[in-house]
């Protein structure tokens, strides 16, 4: 739980204790501090006496001399140191170094003794101890149990020891311990005993502050909560004079001018009694300001308004009268862009028909102009086909002539060959024969080759005819197919147009649409205009009659319309807003709005 959270009271508690932990922790560091301070007194106090006795010893052993002996020095220094005394009962003795008693003013017994074989409880050797710390500082402390007078059986003591070096003396005092935690003991019980008291007084005073602190403000709380609630019943009624009670009496007050003030006056607002008035205290009371404020606003307000209501039940009536008017004009602009958009339904039937034959011609021309580009083709292809041909019949008759050639080549060498038998004569009888049919099949290739090249010349010639008219042929199709190019172009910019006009129309149709709903929901909205303008009348009756509940103050001049003249005519008037402080004027400020005059028969002509 964070310290925030807690309540006063615990607060007040939570820093009671921590400051009472802090007293006490301060008491016991101081008794700790007084503790040691003590020990360390006595120790200097042991140092001192000592030190006094040990200068009487030094006095008498710088005595001895023609006066005195060394023997009667040392007995006038045991004796005055046998009569010695310091905190009452504080005693010094004086041992050797052997070690043996040479003094001890409360057991003189021990006089003369050795007293190496001493020891105490614990089993420590004192006196071999004591000259153990002589011999090595030549002074010192010693710790030890010995008898003390009143008590029973050795108590611890500290001894402080010094040697003379001249006489080989060891003087020594001690103080008991328990005396001095009796002391500190003491000092401790005491220092308790005043805090304990003080922690009662403290914690009785805190816990009494607390209750006149944290019940008061818990009221208070209780009664702020209430308040925050819308419960404005509670009182605290305490009659303190410090800051609670005064801040008691505040919220009383407080709580008195919200009850009778604010809470009335807004009763009376909810009543519709706007003649309350409030006056504010001064010109920060922002509270009553702005209750005030709200009761000057509200009634100039509700004055404009009742004068409004006037205005607007005088304007629904011009406003029913043009709603009526608008209803019977759009009703007839309906009849007529009905009849419109029928004529412009059959045109656009009919501009569709003719797209579509346009069309149709289109995809005729289109083909034919198709099929004469195939025939183009086609008789191109014949064209090189024939030009082909005749260039195979020149080829053969190259051949042919070759042949020719051959021939009478062969026919020469048969004459040779018929030459040469002639010249054999019996002997080349056979081969002249045969030479002789060499001859004879010579003349006959040349005249197969002759009658062959003929017929080969007027089939090239006949080919040459056929590829002229081929080619004729071939111009005469392209011209064709350029008429039925020209002929389909021509037909898609018919179908184009017709197509646009189409649209055109189908546009002009969808618009006439669009204005003839237009005007149908116009029609509607007139007629509901004219039945909302009835319902307006008589809501601006009952707005009248509803206003007439408030009760406004004297001398607030009511602004009425003219019942001659429209709402929509009069001017406006702003006055200033919700906002400002009380003590500044409102301002009101006319801005006449532009106003544009209609006349009922106006409605006819759209």
């Amino acid at each position: 739980m964070k310290i925030k959270n807690l309540n006063i009271g615990k607060k007040i508690y939570l820093v009671t204790t921590l400051l009472i932990a802090i007293f006490t922790l301060n008491s016991l560091w101081l008794y700790s501090n007084y503790r040691d301070n003590l020990y360390e007194g006595r120790q200097r106090e042991l140092v001192t006496a000592v030190e006094t006795a040990w200068g009487i010893i030094d006095h008498y052993s710088k005595e001895v001399g023609e006066e005195l002996s060394r023997s009667e020095a040392q007995e006038l220094a045991k004796a005055a140191i046998r009569s010695m005394r310091y905190q009452d009962k504080s005693y010094f003795w004086i041992n050797d170094t052997t070690p043996k008693m040479i003094m001890h003013p409360i057991k003189p017994a021990l006089e003369g003794k050795n007293l190496s074989a001493v020891k105490d409880p614990d089993g420590l050797f004192l006196f071999n101890e004591m000259v153990k710390v002589a011999k090595a500082e030549g002074a010192g402390f010693v710790k030890y149990q010995w008898e003390k007078p009143g008590t029973q059986g050795p108590q611890p003591k500290l001894s402080y020891i010094k040697i003379h070096p001249d006489w080989g003396w060891i003087i020594g005092s001690g103080v008991y311990i328990d005396d001095l935690n009796a002391a500190v003991s003491r000092v401790f019980w005491s220092v308790m005993a005043v805090l304990l008291a003080a922690i009662l007084v403290s914690g009785g005073l805190v816990f009494f502050l607390a209750r006149m602190v944290s019940k008061p403000m818990h009221r208070a709380v209780e009664m702020i909560e209430e308040m925050e609630q819308g419960n404005l019943s509670t009182r605290l009624k305490m009659d303190q004079q410090d800051e609670v009670g005064r801040m008691a009496k505040a919220m009383d007050s407080f709580a008195d001018s919200l009850q009778h003030e604010v809470v009335d006056s807004l009763q009376k607002l909810a009543n519709g009694d706007l003649t309350f008035d409030i006056v504010p205290r001064d010109e920060r009371d922002e509270i009553r300001g702005a209750l005030k404020q709200l009761e000057v606003r509200l009634n100039d307000v509700m004055g404009q308004i009742q004068a409004t209501g006037e205005q607007i039940a005088s304007g629904s009536i011009h406003v029913s009268d043009s709603a009526q008017s608008l209803s019977q004009g759009a009703t007839e602009s309906a009849s007529s862009l009905e009849e419109i958009s029928s004529s412009l339904t059959e045109l656009t039937s009919q501009t569709k028909q003719n797209a579509a034959n346009a069309n149709q011609v289109n995809q005729l021309s289109t083909e034919a102009q198709g099929a004469v580009d195939t025939g183009n083709q086609q008789m191109k292809k014949m064209v090189g086909a024939m030009e082909e041909i005749n260039e195979a019949g020149r080829n053969i008759s190259k051949i042919i002539k070759v042949i020719d050639e051959i021939a009478f080549q062969t026919n020469l060498l048969a004459l040779n060959a018929a030459v040469e038998a002639a010249r054999a004569g019996q002997h080349g009888k056979g081969f002249a024969v045969v030479a002789e049919e060499v001859r004879n099949l010579a003349a006959r290739s040349a005249k197969a080759a002759k009658e062959t090249a003929e017929l080969i010349e007027g089939s090239v010639q006949k080919t040459e005819n056929g590829a002229a008219i081929a080619s004729d042929t071939a111009e005469s199709l392209q011209q064709i197919s350029a008429q039925v190019t020209k002929v389909s172009d021509l037909a898609e910019e018919i179908a184009a147009a017709s197509d646009e006009q189409a649209n055109g129309i189908e546009q002009i149709n969808q618009g006439i649409g669009q204005i003839d709903s237009v005007t149908q929901q116009n029609t509607a909205n007139a007629e509901e205009s004219a039945a909302s303008a009835e319902e307006l009348s008589g809501q601006a009756t009952l707005l009248q009659e509803m206003l007439r509940r408030f009760r406004l103050k004297q001398g607030l001049k009511r602004q009425s319309a003219s019942p001659a003249a429209p709402a929509v005519s009069q001017p406006r008037t702003q006055t200033g807003g919700w906002g400002g402080t009380p003590s500044q004027p409102r301002q009101h400020q006319t801005e006449a709005t532009a106003v544009i005059a209609l006349d009922d028969t106006e409605f006819g002509k759209y």
